[in-house]
C-alpha cells in the first residue's frame, strides 16, 4: 500500500476516533427493545452497543428489579431517563458513565441539549437559553450546545430559547431531574422583518458599552430584547456577577446597588454604581454613578456622574456630569456640565457648561457657558457665553457674549457683543464694535453698522473748517452709523477721523433732511488731543436715485487740552470771521455749515 494513502486512512481514522469521542458518552444513540428483563442486563446492552461501561455503588441500584423499555436512535442520556425514571444523576469520566442517586431534598438539575436552525439542520451558536422564572440563562457554544443548572423549585420549568433573527421559541420541561434537549429554532423571514432599532438595542453599540460590556453580555442583551422582569432590589460586583446573574439586563429593579458597575433593564427608584451604571431602558427617580451613567430609554429625575452621563432617549428633571453630559433626544429641566453639555433635541429649561453648550434643536430658557453657546434650532429665552452665542435660527430673547453673537434668523430681542454682532433678519437691537445683518427693522448701535440690503451712501463734502471730506454712512434711514474722515492742504492742514449717527425725513420723493450728530479727532502735528463736535441738520435733494446733494447749517463744538498747533498747520479755530462763543479755556462754538454729494 502506498505510503501517501496509509497517511490518509490514518487521518481520517484519528478524524473519526476524535470526533466520536467529542460527542460524548451520553450524547451517544443506542436502540434498546427489552421487556421485563433485570435492569443490570440492560445497562449492560447499552453499555455494549455505545462502547463503554458503567459504574455504580450496587446497593444504590436494584440491579435485578425486572425492567421493559423501547427506545429507537435515542441519546444515552434520554433512554437512561427514561429507564430510571430521572432518580439518577450521571457523570462522565473517561469510557465510564457513573451513576448517583439522588437524594430527597436535592435543589438542582441540569437541562442540556443542542438549538438547531430548523430549516438548515444546522447548529446554532450564540442562541440564549433561559428560564423567566429563575431567571438563569447560557449561551450556546460553537457547536449549538448549551447547559442550565436550574433550582428545583416546581413540578415544571419553562424553558426559552431567543436569537437574533430567529422567532423565540418555548418548550415545557419536568423538574427534579437532569435531562436532554433537542430544540429546533426557525429564522424569519428577511422580506416580513422590520427591524425598529430602539434604546434596548442601540445602548450596547455606544462606546461605553462596548468597552464595559462583554461579547457574551451584549449578544444576550441582542437576543433577548423582548422579555423583561420586575424586581424590587439586585446587588452585583460587576455585569453578569449578582443577585440576578447573566439575566440582570433583562430586570427593572427599584433599587439597584452595583459595586463596580451594573448593566441592567431599567430602573424605577434608586441606583448607585462606584464605576458606572448602564441600563437598557428607563431610569425614574435617581441614578447615580462615581464614573458613567449610559440609559438607553427615558429619564425622569436625577441622574449625576461623576464623568459622564449619556441618555440615548429623552430627560426630565436635573442632570449633573463632573465633565460631560450628552441627550439624545429632547429635554425638560437642568443640564449641569463641567465642561462640556449636548442635547440632540429641543431643551427646555436651563443648561450649563464650563465650556460649552450645544443644542441641536430649539431652546426656550437659558444656555449659559463659559466658552460658547450654540444651538441649531431657535432660542426663546437668553444665551450668555465668556466668548461667543450662535443660533442656526432666530433669537427671541438676548444673547450677551464678551466677543460677538450670531443668529441665522430674526432677532427679536437683543444682541450684546463686545466685538460683532450679526443677524440675518433684525427687529430688535444690536450693540457691538460691529453690527451686521442681512436686513434691519430694529437699531444697530455700534461703530460699524452693516446692514446688507439696507442704506448704504458714500458722501463727499467740505465744511467750514475742512475742505476735503468723506464719510460712509451704513445702516437703516431710521438710524445709521457715519465713519468719516478728512483734511486740508497747503499752510493750512489738518488731518482727522471722526463717527457719528444720523437719521433721514423724508419730504417729497426728491427732497429729505438728514439730521446728523458727528465728533471727530483733529491731528496738527502734535500729540495734543483736538476734537470738533458738529450737530447738523442737512437738506437733500435727489437728483437721481443713487444721487443726491445736500447743504446744511451746523452748530459746531471745538474742545482741545491745549491749542499749540505746528508751523503749516491750521492755527486758528474757529476759522476768522466767524462769531463764536467759549467753552473754558480752550472751547468754543459757532455756527458753522456743510456742503457735499452722496452717492449710492
Amino acid at each position: 500500500m502506498p505510503f501517501s494513502r496509509l497517511l490518509t486512512i490514518l487521518i481520517l481514522i484519528t478524524t473519526i476516533s476524535l470526533t466520536t469521542q467529542a460527542q460524548g458518552l451520553l450524547n451517544k444513540t443506542v436502540t434498546v427493545e427489552v421487556k421485563k428483563q433485570k435492569l443490570s442486563d440492560v445497562l449492560n446492552i447499552i453499555a455494549k452497543q455505545g462502547g463503554f461501561y458503567f459504574s455504580y455503588i450496587s446497593n444504590i441500584l436494584p440491579q435485578d428489579s425486572l425492567v421493559s423499555i423501547s427506545v429507537k436512535n435515542k441519546t444515552v442520556r434520554q433512554t437512561l431517563d427514561l429507564l430510571l425514571e430521572g432518580e439518577y444523576l450521571y457523570k462522565e469520566s473517561g469510557n465510564y458513565i457513573i451513576l448517583f442517586k439522588k437524594f430527597p431534598g436535592q435543589s438542582y438539575y441540569q437541562v442540556t441539549g443542542f438549538v438547531t436552525d430548523s430549516k438548515t439542520g444546522q447548529r446554532v451558536p450564540n442562541a440564549s437559553v433561559y428560564e423567566r422564572q429563575q431567571l438563569i440563562s447560557t449561551l450556546t457554544n460553537n457547536d449549538g450546545y448549551f447547559r442550565l443548572r436550574l433550582r428545583d423549585k416546581s413540578p415544571t420549568a419553562a424553558i426559552s430559547v431567543s436569537k437574533d433573527l430567529y422567532t423565540d421559541t418555548s418548550l415545557m420541561v419536568h423538574a427534579g431531574h437532569d435531562q436532554e434537549l433537542s430544540v429546533n429554532i426557525s429564522p424569519i423571514s428577511y422580506q416580513l422583518r422590520t427591524v425598529e432599532v430602539t434604546g434596548h438595542m442601540r445602548v450596547e453599540k455606544t462606546w461605553w458599552a462596548r468597552t464595559m460590556l462583554s461579547s457574551r453580555q451584549k449578544v444576550q442583551g441582542i437576543n433577548i430584547a423582548g422579555f423583561f422582569a420586575d424586581k424590587p432590589y439586585q446587588f452585583s460586583l460587576a455585569p453578569g456577577l449578582g443577585t440576578h446573574g447573566k439575566m440582570s439586563s433583562q430586570v427593572v429593579n427599584k433599587f439597584s446597588v452595583n459595586v463596580v458597575g451594573g448593566y441592567t433593564a431599567g430602573v424605577d427608584g434608586f441606583e448607585l454604581g462606584t464605576l458606572f451604571n448602564i441600563v437598557k431602558g428607563d431610569v425614574q427617580k435617581v441614578q447615580i454613578a462615581g464614573g458613567v451613567n449610559i440609559v438607553g430609554g427615558k429619564t425622569r429625575g436625577v441622574q449625576i456622574a461623576g464623568v459622564h452621563n449619556q441618555v440615548l432617549d429623552s430627560m426630565n428633571g436635573v442632570q449633573i456630569g463632573g465633565v460631560s453630559n450628552v441627550v439624545e433626544g429632547n429635554q425638560d429641566g437642568v443640564q449641569i456640565s463641567g465642561v462640556l453639555g449636548e442635547i440632540h433635541g429641543n431643551m427646555g429649561g436651563v443648561q450649563l457648561s464650563g465650556v460649552e453648550s450645544v443644542t441641536r434643536g430649539n431652546v426656550s430658557g437659558w444656555q449659559i457657558a463659559g466658552i460658547g453657546n450654540h444651538t441649531s434650532g431657535e432660542i426663546n429665552g437668553a444665551q450668555l457665553s465668556g466668548v461667543y452665542n450662535y443660533a442656526g435660527r432666530g433669537a427671541g430673547g438676548a444673547q450677551l457674549s464678551t466677543i460677538g453673537n450670531i443668529s441665522h434668523g430674526t432677532v427679536k430681542g437683543l444682541q450684546l457683543g463686545t466685538i460683532f454682532n450679526y443677524a440675518k433678519h433684525l427687529k430688535g437691537v444690536q450693540i457691538g464694535l460691529v453690527n451686521i445683518s442681512d436686513t434691519s427693522t430694529g437699531y444697530s448701535l455700534g461703530l460699524v453698522n452693516i446692514v446688507k440690503h439696507g442704506y448704504h451712501k458714500l458722501s463727499l463734502y467740505t465744511t467750514d473748517v475742512i475742505n476735503y471730506n468723506v464719510a460712509w454712512k451704513t445702516g437703516r434711514k431710521e438710524l445709521y452709523s457715519i465713519v468719516l474722515a478728512g483734511f486740508n492742504t497747503g499752510d493750512k492742514k489738518v488731518y482727522s477721523i471722526g463717527y457719528g449717527v444720523g437719521k433721514e425725513f423724508n419730504f417729497t420723493r426728491h427732497l429729505f433732511l438728514a439730521a446728523e450728530i458727528t465728533g471727530q479727532s483733529l491731528y496738527t502735528g502734535t500729540s495734543e488731543a483736538s476734537q470738533i463736535y458738529r450737530i447738523q441738520p442737512l437738506l437733500n435733494f435727489r437728483i437721481s436715485n443713487k444721487v443726491a446733494v445736500f447743504a446744511g447749517p451746523s452748530m459746531a463744538l471745538f474742545l482741545a487740552e491745549e491749542w499749540k498747533p505746528k508751523e503749516g498747520y491750521i492755527q486758528k479755530i474757529p476759522p476768522a470771521g466767524y462769531s463764536f462763543f467759549t467753552l473754558g479755556k480752550e472751547g468754543a462754538g459757532w455756527l458753522g455749515w456743510q456742503a457735499g454729494i452722496s452717492i449710492f
